[in-house]
């Protein structure tokens, strides 16, 4: 995934749509109070979701977050939905370069929807980190971590708006990014894992993009999202919905 600092933020507001600088604790700040505000209203762990297309910035844009609320004593752990892929054989069972089965065989929906948005709403809350080694395609034994009532559970994932997980997320936040610049950005983080420059295009543009438009089509993201961040300027993304007066 990719690595950065996000430099300069523009945000802007729902009621009047004028832009004004902020930096980046400044936007974090803003979705730290929406998840407060939920805090008052539950007494179980907070489930956010950090969606959008591969390339968007997920997984940085999740890390930042996690260490930004932790820096603000709020107990916050990020949970990977690379974590619970299937094993090869399944992930490829539509072939290799199916955009349809990239988006419907690559994740254990079933068992992260148990293991972790429901399991951390038990009476006795916990997670379960990883079913999954991606690296060496093994299924992993793991006990499941308990945690507290207040823990801030943090997932980033290309499909986390999908009915199966829909309907647990506390909070839902969509990174919007143009396809022409998440391609640049994903060739430039997965040429050599891809086998070079021209084949992480063919695989961007025919498997991972084209499964992230069935997706969009199928879920409407930018509809169910709480929050929406525009972020095709890595360095500029723009807070377009869910701003707080």
């Amino acid at each position: 995934m990719i690595r950065s600092v996000y430099l300069l933020v523009l945000s802007v507001t729902q009621t009047d749509h004028k832009f004004h600088l902020m930096n980046p604790n400044e936007v974090f700040g803003i979705i730290r109070e929406h998840v407060l505000r939920i805090q008052n209203d539950k007494t179980k762990p907070v489930r956010i979701a950090v969606n959008g297309i591969e390339g968007s910035g997920k997984t940085t844009f999740a890390e930042q977050f996690t260490s930004y609320l932790v820096s603000k004593k709020n107990t916050s752990i990020h949970v990977s939905i690379d974590g619970f892929h299937y094993h090869r054989e399944h992930r490829y069972r539509q072939g290799k370069n199916s955009a349809r089965g990239y988006y419907e065989d690559s994740y254990d929906e079933m068992t992260f929807t148990e293991k972790v948005l429901r399991a951390s709403q038990d009476e006795h809350p916990s997670y379960l980190p990883v079913s999954h080694d991606l690296a060496s395609d093994q299924y992993v034994n793991i006990e499941p971590v308990c945690i507290t009532d207040d823990t801030i559970l943090i997932t980033d994932g290309a499909y986390l708006f999908k009915p199966i997980y829909r309907d647990h997320w506390d909070l839902k936040i969509y990174l919007k990014t143009d396809f022409d610049t998440a391609l640049d950005r994903g060739i430039k983080r997965d040429a050599e894992l891809l086998g070079g420059y021209r084949s992480a295009i063919d695989k961007y543009k025919n498997r991972y993009h084209a499964a992230s438009k069935i997706y969009n089509d199928e879920n409407t993201p930018e509809i169910q999202a709480d929050i929406i961040i525009d972020n095709t300027d890595f360095y500029k993304p723009v807070v377009i919905k869910g701003a707080l007066c």
